[in-house]
C-alpha cells in the first residue's frame, strides 16, 4: 500500500494567500465604512423628520405661532440664564429627547453622525433652528415670522439643520451668513461634506456648502430665504 501524498502549501503559495487576504480587507474595508455612513446619514433623516413633527404640534398647539430660537426674540429676559432657547420653549413636545436642562443620549435630538461622551445641556442640541424668518431673527431684507401662515414657499425655506460646534456657546441654533463658510453659522457639513436640511414642509434634504453659501452673496438672496 502507498501512503497518500499530504497536501502541503509553499511558502509562497501562504504569501500569496495573505497577500489576496489583505487586498480584499482593503477594497472591503472603506465600501463597510461608506455603508455605516450612509446608514448614520438615513438615522439622522429620521432624526429630523421626528423634530419635525415636533415643531409642528406645537405650531398647531399655540394656534399657529412659531417658536423663536431664543425668547430674547420676544423680549422675555426672565427664563433661565436670561432667556430660552427653543428646545426649552419647546420641551413639552421634545420630551423623549429632553429630560429637564438635558438632551437624551440616543435621542432625536443627537446626530448618529457626531457622537459625544458626555450628556449635553440644552443649549447644545446637534439640529439646529434657523435663527432668520422661521427663528424670529431678522437681518438685511429679511422678514420676522411670527406665524405659520408667513412661511410662504414651506418646501424651499430651510427650518432645522445638523449644526453643533463643539467651543460655540451659542451653538443650539444656526444662521446662514455670507459666503466663506463663516463657523459662526454652526452649520455642520458631517454627511460626507453634506449637511441634512429639513424643510418647512418637513421633508429632508442633503445639501453642500455652495447650498448654504451661495456664491452672490447673503443668504436671503436666495429662493429659501426669508421673502
Amino acid at each position: 500500500m502507498h501512503r497518500a501524498k499530504k497536501c502541503r502549501f509553499t511558502l509562497i503559495e501562504l504569501l500569496m494567500v495573505v497577500a489576496i487576504i489583505i487586498l480584499l480587507i482593503s477594497i472591503l474595508l472603506p465600501a463597510l465604512s461608506k455603508t455605516r455612513e450612509v446608514a448614520k446619514r438615513i438615522a439622522c433623516v429620521s432624526n429630523q423628520r421626528q423634530l419635525s413633527l415636533a415643531w409642528n404640534n406645537y405650531c398647531i398647539d399655540y394656534g399657529g405661532r412659531l417658536p423663536a430660537y431664543d425668547t430674547t426674540i420676544w423680549g422675555d429676559l426672565g427664563g433661565e440664564g436670561n432667556h430660552w432657547p427653543w428646545p426649552i420653549t419647546m420641551r413639552d413636545h421634545l420630551s423623549k429627547a429632553v429630560s429637564g436642562t438635558t438632551i437624551k443620549k440616543n435621542s432625536f435630538l443627537m446626530c448618529p453622525s457626531f457622537p459625544v461622551n458626555q450628556n449635553q445641556n440644552y443649549w447644545n442640541p446637534e439640529y439646529g433652528m434657523n435663527v432668520y424668518g422661521i427663528g424670529g431673527g431678522t437681518a438685511v431684507d429679511s422678514k420676522q415670522y411670527t406665524k405659520v401662515s408667513n412661511i410662504k414657499s414651506p418646501s424651499e425655506q430651510g427650518a432645522f439643520t445638523d449644526s453643533y460646534i463643539p467651543w460655540s456657546s451659542n451653538a443650539g441654533y444656526y444662521g446662514i451668513w455670507p459666503q466663506g463658510g463663516n463657523a459662526g453659522s454652526m452649520i455642520n457639513f458631517r454627511h460626507s461634506t453634506k449637511t441634512n436640511v429639513l424643510f418647512c414642509d418637513g421633508h429632508v434634504e442633503p445639501k453642500d456648502r455652495l447650498w448654504v453659501y451661495p456664491p452672490w452673496g447673503w443668504w436671503n438672496k436666495v429662493p429659501w430665504g426669508s421673502p
